[in-house]
């Protein structure tokens, strides 16, 4: 009879897998050191496929948050650039909404200077955004920009007054003296954790559904669920906060709206109402497609005029009535309401820069205009040459998008103050070079007209943030 090899079964659980090993006795020394040699390999396997995975998870979770965050950040900059002007009333390019505070969705109004709640997403038309652990978003917005009640003028000079800190602690923007705070900031809370503060877990049943604390965190001696507007010691502050034993203490992630984020937009929307004044003003047929004269920019110590100027071809927007515009295009009696055969003295009737109109008085200084030569009025009203530009050359150039001389006007609206410019005394406000940035022209104060015909809308830089339209 043969001698039958007596076999050892080795089994190895390995995740969901069995892998099964027969070995004959006298193998089995050697084999132990290679099944060990196998189990240690097949383990540090599953758990990279095991860290993998977690990661992978956590890659999503992260992007679900950070997509939220983003298109929330551009609803609103796009809400501040697109605030109905009409009907004539108090509303102001760059108006932000108030929080949400009662989880309906909805702005809640007025809110006060240190304004925070949940991200008003049907004010937004918005959809129901949450972040990757299902909550919905938080939202802060500066006494500066929010739109119930209004406290300040707002234009490019207006800053944004929240500060906000990193993890490290470090303050990154500072809402106080120095001007660098922001305009808004975006917040998803993140999964439940036990405040520092606390002695319990956040609790955010129907009881606590509308209370910040409950959703927002505290690190580093800032509070996440409330701030102090214009205050450069108390803001909010960037997740995730780990302490000395690697616990999760803050686990908000922030996203915020900067002045540089938001304001380019605005400028353009301003450029944009009154580029379309200026439209409405050349395609009365009174005027025959002839635009008024400038405004008269000087630096004489008294305050910035808006009265339109004879010969004035590049300067501010003027005020109506335009009695030199009038006159000169077709004799006296422009200081009645009725007119005397010249070109109207004033805005006609779907012109939102009216005098009388709030939000035109934040922007109206920060406004520049020029005018060609060839659309400037003349008495009689004749039309101008048919292609006129391109015939006359007494136009206009805008570069970019070409440096040809075929634009019939180009409105400028300065950027906030950079630095060497002021605009504190009626001298600094009558002072080209501290609203517009080279290569758009800068002309120093003259006694005559300065009619300078190249102008550019460069990108926003260190150096040059002038938005310009033209036609």
């Amino acid at each position: 009879m043969k001698n039958q090899r007596q076999l050892t079964t080795i089994k190895i659980m390995l995740s969901s897998r069995t892998i099964i090993f027969k070995l004959a006795r006298h193998k089995q020394r050697g084999a132990a050191l290679m099944v060990m040699l196998i189990i240690m390999t097949l383990g540090s396997a599953a758990f990279l496929v095991s860290a993998l995975n977690s990661s992978s998870v956590q890659i999503e979770r992260d992007k679900k948050t950070a997509d939220a965050l983003a298109q929330a950040k551009n609803a609103l900059i796009g809400y501040a650039a697109s605030v109905a002007l009409t009907p004539a009333g108090t509303k102001r390019p760059g108006d932000l909404p108030c929080p949400d505070i009662n989880n309906d969705g909805s702005a809640d109004t007025p809110c006060n200077g240190n304004a925070l709640g949940r991200l008003p997403w049907k004010t937004l038309g918005l959809p129901d955004f949450r972040d990757s652990s299902g909550e919905r978003l938080w939202y802060a917005v500066s006494a500066n920009f929010k739109n119930s009640p209004r406290t300040a003028t707002l234009n490019s000079d207006t800053l944004g007054s929240i500060s906000v800190f990193a993890k490290d602690g470090n303050l990154s923007y500072d809402g106080g003296a120095t001007g660098t705070g922001v305009i808004a900031v975006l917040i998803a809370p993140g999964a439940v954790l036990q405040r520092t503060d606390k002695i319990t877990p956040q609790d955010r049943s129907s009881v606590g559904s509308n209370n910040p604390v409950n959703y927002l965190d505290i690190a580093l001696g800032q509070d996440n669920a409330s701030f102090t507007d214009g205050l450069s010691t108390d803001g909010l502050i960037q997740g995730i906060i780990k302490d000395s034993n690697q616990r999760v203490i803050l686990n908000d992630q922030l996203l915020v709206i900067t002045q540089e984020n938001i304001m380019r937009a605005i400028q353009k929307r301003v450029a944009a109402e009154v580029k379309q004044c200026l439209n409405e003003y050349a395609s009365d047929p009174q005027n025959n497609g002839r635009l008024p004269w400038s405004s008269r920019v000087r630096d004489t110590g008294t305050p910035p005029s808006y009265s339109d100027r004879s010969g004035y071809l590049f300067g501010r927007i003027p005020d109506s009535p335009f009695k030199k515009t009038c006159e000169d295009s077709g004799g006296g009696g422009c200081d009645q309401p009725a007119q005397s055969g010249g070109m109207w003295n004033n805005w006609r009737g779907n012109c939102n820069i009216a005098s009388l109109s709030g939000w035109w008085l934040n922007w109206k200084e920060m406004t520049f205009y020029a005018l060609a030569d060839a659309y400037k009025p003349v008495d009689p009203i004749t039309a101008a040459a048919v292609n006129a530009c391109s015939t006359t050359g007494a136009c206009l150039s805008v570069n970019p998008p070409s440096a040809t001389t075929d634009k019939k006007f180009a409105v400028i609206v300065a950027g906030k103050m950079l630095p060497g410019q002021s605009r504190s005394t009626n001298i600094e406000k009558g002072t080209f070079s501290n609203y517009l940035e080279a290569p758009n022209p800068v002309p120093p104060y003259s006694a005559t007209p300065v009619n300078p015909t190249s102008f550019s809308q460069g990108v926003t830089s260190a150096t040059f943030n002038d938005a310009v339209s033209f036609q």
